[in-house]
Parts: C-alpha cells; structure tokens; sequence
C-alpha cells in the first residue's frame, strides 16, 4: 500500500513541475487506482476507497453484505480485463489512454477431452441434425465439470485457458450474475455452482510467501497466507466470512499454476497443504490448474479419488468462430471498430486466414487465437508461422504507444527518443529484455528427473539493472524513465503487484527466452544442455527454432541442433528419447521443405523418422509424451506406413490379418441390452467365409487415399 501511495506522490510531483501532462498524470494515477478528479487519495466509492487492488479507508459500518460487496469488487477490479492491452493503435497515445477488452465480452466456454452422454432433449435436437443423428454423447464442459466434481485438477497445454477459466468463473461469483450464457452456473450436473464465495490463490504468489519450508505441510499454511493477503489489500474483515464460507461449504477454493511453483520441494509442500487444506474444509470446493506435461510427474500428483483429473480440450471450428466475433463485437462496444459493416468484415477475414492449413492448428489453442486476433486488429493480415505471429505481438505490444500524433506540442519523449538519447536502437531494448526473459525463465531451474515448469516474477531493480545498461554511464535514472514509460504505456511487461513486473503469459516469457537463446553462438549446445532439465525448456527451444528459421531465415543452427541431440547410435535412456522427441519437433518446425533443402537435413529426416518409429514402438517416455511424438511422426512421415500403397502398414501383409470361417452371433438381445438400436435386432447367427481385416484403426492417410481413389 505505501508503495502505491509513494508512487502516486512521484507521479503527482512529476505533473506538478511540468514532466507529465494532466493527461498523463490523470491516466497514470487511474493506472494506480487513483482517480484525480474524484480525490486526490483515491477512487471514493460507496463501500471505502480502493487504490489498485487495496481499500484504504473501509467502511465503519461491519455489516457482513457490505464487507463481503468490498471483498467480491476487489476481485472484479483485478480480474475483469484481458491483460493484452493496447487494443486501438489510433488512441494508443502518449497519455497511456488504452482501451481494454473485457474478460466476458471475449470468453468462451471451455470443453474438456471427457464425454458424457446426451440427455433426452440434446438426443432429440441431435436426431434433426444430419451431422450429429447418430451421436449419443457429448463433451463435458470445464464448468460442468466443476459443478460435478467437489474438488477436481483440470490439466491444459499452454495457453488452452486454465486461468482464464478460473478467473472468469471467479468474475461470474462475485458479481453474483449468472445471467450470462458463459455464467450459467446453474447448467453443471448434478450440483450447482451459485452462491458461493471465490477464494482464487496464484500458486507462485504462495510458493513466494514461503521463506523456509516447514517440516510438515498444515491447512494453517494456505490459509495463513489467504489471511495476510487481505491484510496486505485492507480487507482483513473478510477473513472470518470466508472461514466460515469455508466451513460450511459455501466457499471455493480456486489453486492457479500448480507447475509454477519454482523448486521441487516447495512444489511438495504446498501440494501437501493444498491436500490438508481440502481435507480441513471438506464441505466447500476446489479447483486446481495445472499444465499438462506437469502433471504427468508423480511429485506433482494429488490423491486422484479427492482430486479427480480432467483435461481441456482444444477449441472445435464452432469455439473458434464464437471467440472472433466475441473479440470484434467487443471492439465495436468501445468504438474501435466504428461501424456494424466492417465488424461484420473483420469477422469474416479473421475466419478465413486462420483457416489456412498453417494457421488451423495454432487457432484452437485459445492463447494463440487471441494472440492472432490482436496481430490482425493491429496489421489487418496474420503471418505464416507461430514464430512470426509472436515477433509481431511484441513488436505491437511492445512500440504500439509510439503512434503519436504529429505536431502534438504536449507530447513527451517517447521510448524510442529516449533510445536515440544515448544512442541506442529498438533491437537494444529487445535484447535487454531477451536476456531478461531468458534468466526469469532460467530462475529455480528444474533438476533433471523433474518436468515442472516455472515462471518467475522480475522485480523493478532487475530491470532497472538490464536497463542501465544500455545507457553509456549504467545511468539508473535513465533506466527508471524507461521503466516509467514501460509501467504507464506498454503492453509486453504488466506490472502484477508494485514494483514486480511479468509478462502477458508464460509463451510470451518462453518466446522471448527463446529469441535470446537463438542469439547464441553455441546455440546447438545450449540447447541440448537444456533439454536435459526436462520440459521446462522445450517450447523456448522450439521457438528459438522458429525465430531462426522465419525471422533470421536461418536453418543451419536447427539442424545442427537436431545432429546434436540424436546422432546415429543413441543410448537407450529416458534423456536419449527424450531428446529423440524433440528433435522431431525440431524437423517439423524447420518444415519438411526447407529439411530437405540439403543432404544434412535429408539423412537428419531418415534417421528420425526411424528413431521415432521405434520410441512408439518400445513403448518409451510416458503416454502423453507418446502421444506428442506419435504427431510429429505423422507430419515427418511415419515409416511404418508405405506412401505408395495407399498408405497402408508397411510389409507383406499391407497390416491385415486372416480370420478364419466360421459362425458368429450378430445384433443384440433385448433383454441384455435395453439401449441398443433398432436396426440391431434381433441377434441370429451368421456363417461367414474366410477374410481380412486390418489390426490398426484406418489412418487419416489411408482414409484420405480411399476417398482420392474412389
């Protein structure tokens, strides 16, 4: 709190002598929390003054609806805007003016990978449809899921939506609406979700608060932490309502980013306390995030009969097109877009580019369709791969606020004058925060035999110390302008609590990591020395790979990469495959194209295709790992199929086996099996002659062969 205070003082100073504008300072203190016009201390509501997230003067009154309203507003303030900013580059001005998306506006429900069968209703609506007549189960969704389950694990790749969907559920209870198709929280079977208090916990806020381990992990310890929290945030009032919330089951519990706790034995010890604290409040509800990879480590695990596991699914074609309407319909709300006829363009554009082979795969992900729709908004075109598409964002996120408007005599130096002051160029700042980006991502580093993955705040001195030095006399006072600049006006590093800086998401951590790593000169080595830590560094791998290949057109380092991490004898150890695996997913970065450029690349492709084959094969890595392996195969080309017979198994027997004549019972008996089909009655026996049948499941090749055929 005081260094909210302290701050709004240097900012007021700065107006005063003439640094900022009105409009600067009125922005920058609403940025704060502050609203000038209003107070000079603070927003003045109806229930206290808030700055930021923390209340300064509470009510006197002690009524428990009005203190729990302060409590759920806190939520809200901090919860209800999409943390990419900088949406309009036309008002994207030197005031720090930005308008924001609204969580709500742009949500869309998640799916999980479960299914559930249709209800009566969903079977009669399905049997109009053509495409669905014979489908009696659908996805259950995320919200479903949680209505359904008291505490659950809801595991998802990155940028899939795990802390969108718990802060947006978070956003549906404290506003106490459920009015909204995305808040229908009464939908979920068989419970109901309505009426209960949020308690949402970012998982490395208390990984942080822990200085020194306890010897045993107690309820006590996160709900410690809860209590200081509302301390720190002025709130502490809300403490008793929330515990007896939590006694009576009227609470729930919402456990952000369990892969983001930073060592292996704190990782242990809050899963222990998450554990102890389900068990201590077993009447109210839990919901735990995690990544998917993580979670397959057995350190990481929670008791699965308390903790039942489910995974989000990948946006379908009918989320997709939700999502970019939501997005361009919210833009239109805040005038953006100014007319009803080219929302209605925009929508249909951004549908047809993600559409595009290269791009499909990258838009149900919800982070990166996100993403796509913020470079389109911007550029009005999206790129040709995923490296392309993050470069662009930074490049948005990062310089957007520089559209000044010519001859403005009120505008101040902008990031880029205070670059040319000393002499200084764009890619110097970008460097600085590469390397940043890279040692944040490096923090805590994971031991070999751990697939946790981190992330790590960067504090305000950490930065000002990168900063300084691009200035020639290591000037902190320079630093601390460009700080200013990047607190007030930048999208790409969002201050999450006074004085601590992160990024919009972890991917955008990992890519910038990665643009530092391909920087290196011993980049293959590197590399390979990090894939040894586990997955916590594949995805800065691999867009290290794609930042050399589409913006430095550079694909020798990749390969060189690739020789090192799977030369032509391997040993046979978990370290050997997985590097197996990720080389493969180095080739399928690169692009078959350009991997067959040269002979280096064309013998790297035979030996991997094989190596690959074999990882499957024997059964190596664990089944998700498997399963990740198994896709770059396809799109590498999997040698256990022939290419010229249609893509059947390879071999003599083209993957059939002989059935010999003989009788078989066909159709189904009524009595043993009341949900069976007409069209399956009645069973009678059926003599048939020998023939062949295939002993795998037909391969979208071989399927796609037969539909050219015939």
């Amino acid at each position: 709190m005081s260094s909210a205070k302290e701050r709004f003082i240097q900012l007021k100073q700065l107006y005063e002598c003439g640094v900022l504008t009105k409009e600067e300072f009125e922005s920058a203190a609403e940025r704060l929390g502050f609203s000038v016009e209003k107070s000079q201390a603070g927003i003045i509501g109806d229930h206290g003054t808030i700055i930021g997230d923390v209340y300064i003067n509470p009510p006197t009154q002690k009524k428990s609806d009005e203190i729990l309203n302060r409590y759920h507003k806190q939520l809200m303030s901090s919860l209800q805007h999409i943390p990419l900013r900088g949406i309009d580059t036309e008002t994207s001005d030197p005031s720090g003016n930005q308008k924001r998306l609204e969580l709500d506006q742009v949500y869309v429900g998640l799916d999980t990978t479960s299914q559930i069968e249709l209800t009566p209703a969903e079977k009669k609506k399905a049997k109009a449809d053509s495409f669905q007549r014979d489908r009696d189960s659908r996805p259950l969704s995320a919200l479903e899921a949680a209505a359904s389950n008291r505490s659950l694990v809801i595991l998802g790749d990155p940028g899939s939506g795990k802390s969108t969907f718990v802060n947006h559920l978070t956003i549906c209870l404290a506003r106490n609406d459920h009015s909204e198709k995305t808040c229908d929280l009464d939908s979920g079977r068989p419970k109901s979700l309505t009426d209960l208090i949020p308690i949402p916990l970012v998982m490395r806020d208390v990984a942080q608060w822990i200085s020194e381990i306890p010897e045993k992990a107690e309820a006590k310890h996160l709900w410690d932490f809860i209590v200081r929290r509302l301390k720190s945030q002025m709130l502490e009032s809300v403490a008793d309502i929330l515990e007896d919330a939590l006694q009576n089951g009227k609470a729930i519990v919402l456990l952000d980013g369990l892969d983001e706790i930073p060592t292996p034995e704190k990782r242990t010890f809050i899963r222990d306390a998450v554990a102890a604290f389900e068990n201590r409040y077993s009447k109210s509800r839990f919901i735990v995030t995690c990544r998917v990879l993580s979670y397959q480590n057995p350190k990481w695990q929670l008791d699965q009969e308390d903790f039942p596991v489910f995974e989000l699914a990948a946006f379908d074609e009918h989320k997709i097109d939700v999502f970019i309407s939501a997005w361009y319909g919210d833009l239109r709300r805040l005038n953006v877009v100014k007319t009803q006829e080219e929302t209605d363009e925009l929508v249909r554009r951004l549908k047809t580019a993600i559409r595009r082979p290269d791009l499909r795969r990258l838009a149900s992900n919800p982070l990166l369709l996100t993403v796509m729709a913020l470079v389109h908004t911007h550029k009005g075109r999206l790129p040709d791969a995923r490296a392309l598409l993050y470069e662009e964002t930074v490049e948005i996120l990062l310089w957007r606020w520089e559209q000044v408007k010519t001859g403005d005599r009120n505008s101040k130096p902008g990031l880029k004058e205070l670059l040319l002051e000393v002499e200084r160029m764009e890619v110097d700042l970008k460097k600085a925060l590469w390397k940043l980006a890279f040692e944040a991502h490096a923090k805590s580093e994971p031991t070999k035999d751990d697939q946790g993955e981190t992330v790590a705040d960067i504090h305000e001195w950490e930065l000002s110390k990168a900063l300084a030095r691009l200035h020639p006399e290591n000037s902190l006072d320079w630093a601390s302008r460009v700080i200013e600049i990047i607190k007030l006006r930048a999208g790409l590093l969002l201050e999450r609590s006074p004085e601590v800086y992160t990024f919009p998401h972890r991917t955008f951590q990992e890519y910038l990591a990665g643009a530092y790593l391909s920087t290196q000169a011993d980049f293959s080595k590197r590399a390979s020395s990090l894939i040894k830590t586990g997955n916590s560094w594949r995805e800065v791998i691999l867009l290290a790979v794609g930042r050399l290949v589409y913006v430095s057109a550079d694909s020798d380092k990749p390969l060189a990469l690739v020789g090192e991490i799977c030369p032509a004898k391997t040993s046979d150890n978990e370290g050997s495959w997985r590097k197996v695996w990720v080389a493969g997913d180095v080739l399928v970065e690169i692009g078959m194209n350009r991997v067959q450029d040269s002979s280096l690349g064309k013998d790297l492709l035979e030996r991997l295709r094989t190596k690959l084959a074999d990882l499957l094969q024997t059964g190596r890595l664990t089944s998700k790992e498997r399963v990740a392996a198994g896709n770059s195969l396809s799109h590498l080309g999997d040698p256990r199929f022939d290419s010229h017979n249609w893509y059947l198994p390879a071999g003599d027997d083209m993957g059939f086996i002989t059935i010999p004549a003989g009788r078989f019972l066909m159709g189904s008996d009524k009595e043993k099996d009341s949900k069976a089909l007409d069209r399956e009655f009645p069973q009678h026996s059926v003599e048939l002659s020998e023939y062949k049948i295939g002993k795998y499941p037909v391969t979208v090749a071989a399927f796609r062969a037969f539909v050219q055929d015939s």
